[in-house]
């Protein structure tokens, strides 16, 4: 649906839940926007400028008859009180968002006859929802996006040919689409932009020991190329954009380089929560949905967030959604006190969520590095609800890969891949993603569509 659309009901929606409370409410959100107006005129018709389609999940509740219904409202109404309107439009809107159980896609993976499969799979569990690649991790654009800057960058790579057909669709089949774009590792404008990318003291442009360049957080130029690409994406009706690598390198050479002036006045999470203000005023602006990536470790890792720059509960007043990527192969022996988190898959995730749950409500927790704390009971953790001004609920990335590299590996197969998605439940969270980076998933640890 057009950002205009979106808009336009929103709108209508804020002046029916005025009307029908009788009174112009107060309130406040860090997403809510008073909508000022002289003369405010909604005229609703069981049109209101979407399709069938988009009206199934879009058409605002109030509408119960379908004579057109003129409403003016002559005064000016309180800032305060618009904003909590708008705020309950925005809870609304959250009451349609379906609870999301997906999977990742690559550029190349949804441009050939494979995606027919993936939709297929989609279409016979309980799966409802796909990450696709839009940029990737090379910093390319994964299909002919008609947007100015990618156009003169030369960005684009046709991994996908007919990116708008494949959305028509996905929408056709009810998958929810999520649109990843690769943030700050991006090796392609190392040479097309160098002076967008991280440099060294020396003035070279920096690399990570794979050899590959970073965009430096710290230009907000690089801010607005990645939300043209994002706004470009919604556009073309993806309904969620997902930054990944939205931090900075941990390569040790890091602590060598030159950031420029606004590196001297603002730390790395600072600066990484600045961005996620940014895009997520945009993104807003344009109808769509924001998250971001982070690491498992930072959720209750002081050292991590200072590192990487992502401070978990900072980036959660801004985004929609958060996603750890709670992978256990990713976590080192005997953190959270398991020997071999890899070996451990229920263990390693309930524990690691468990801990964003009480990270997230403000209460004191020991650390990834398994620290003691106060004991609470699986249900109390479960039942916790975030503090005052967190807005993005929780959404991990879980393992669909056997980690062959990590010393006491074990296979993931189907119990293992349901062990995850049950601790996931158990901590309290309703929603979750796959990630196999070849995109080959494994059927038999997910449920049938109708289960």
């Amino acid at each position: 649906m057009a950002s205009e659309d979106l808009k336009m009901i929103r709108k209508i929606r804020v002046v029916c839940i005025l009307l029908a409370a009788g009174v112009l409410c107060p309130g406040c959100g860090n997403r809510a926007k008073a909508v000022q107006s002289d003369a405010i005129k909604t005229q609703v018709t069981q049109n209101v400028y979407v399709s069938e389609e988009e009206a199934d999940e879009e058409t605002p509740y109030f509408m119960e008859e379908k004579d057109t219904v003129e409403t003016e409202i002559e005064s000016d109404p309180d800032e305060g009180d618009m904003a909590e309107a708008e705020e309950e439009t925005l809870k609304a809107e959250e009451k349609e968002r379906p609870k999301v159980k997906g999977i990742f896609v690559t550029g190349p993976m949804a441009g050939t006859s494979h995606m027919e499969n993936l939709i297929e799979l989609v279409e016979d569990t309980e799966l409802n929802a796909m990450v696709i690649d839009v940029k990737n991790d090379e910093g390319r654009v994964t299909y002919d996006m008609q947007t100015p800057m990618v156009e003169e960058l030369g960005s684009g790579i046709r991994y996908i040919q007919d990116m708008e057909a494949l959305v028509v669709k996905c929408k056709e089949k009810n998958i929810y689409l999520i649109a990843r774009i690769v943030a700050f590792k991006d090796p392609f404008l190392a040479d097309m932009k160098p002076e967008w990318c991280i440099h060294n003291a020396d003035g070279s442009v920096f690399k990570d020991k794979g050899g590959l360049a970073w965009l430096n957080p710290y230009n907000k130029e690089v801010w607005d190329y990645l939300l043209a690409i994002a706004e470009e994406a919604l556009h073309m009706g993806f309904d969620e954009v997902q930054f990944d690598y939205i931090r900075f390198s941990t390569d040790s050479g890091m602590e060598d380089v030159d950031f420029g002036q606004d590196g001297e006045e603002k730390d790395r999470q600072e600066i990484i929560d600045d961005f996620a203000a940014y895009a997520a005023e945009k993104i807003h602006e344009a109808g769509g949905i924001v998250s971001a990536d982070v690491y498992g470790m930072v959720i209750d890792s002081e050292v991590d967030q200072r590192i990487v720059g992502q401070n978990y509960v900072g980036l959660s007043k801004y985004l929609d959604y958060i996603s750890p990527m709670v992978y256990p192969s990713h976590y080192g022996p005997y953190n959270y006190n398991i020997p071999v988190p890899d070996a451990e898959p229920y263990k390693l995730v309930l524990t690691a969520l468990q801990s964003s749950k009480k990270v997230l409500a403000g209460i004191p927790v020991g650390t990834v590095s398994g620290n003691m704390e106060k004991e609470y009971t699986m249900e109390e953790v479960a039942a916790l609800l975030p503090m005052e001004g967190v807005c993005a609920r929780v959404r991990p990335w879980l393992q669909d890969f056997t980690a062959t590299w990590v010393k006491g590996h074990i296979p993931y197969e189907a119990e293992e891949i349901r062990a995850q998605i049950q601790a996931v439940y158990d901590a309290g969270y309703e929603e979750w993603i796959l990630w196999n980076a070849s995109n080959r998933y494994t059927k038999d640890g997910l449920l049938g569509a109708d289960e």
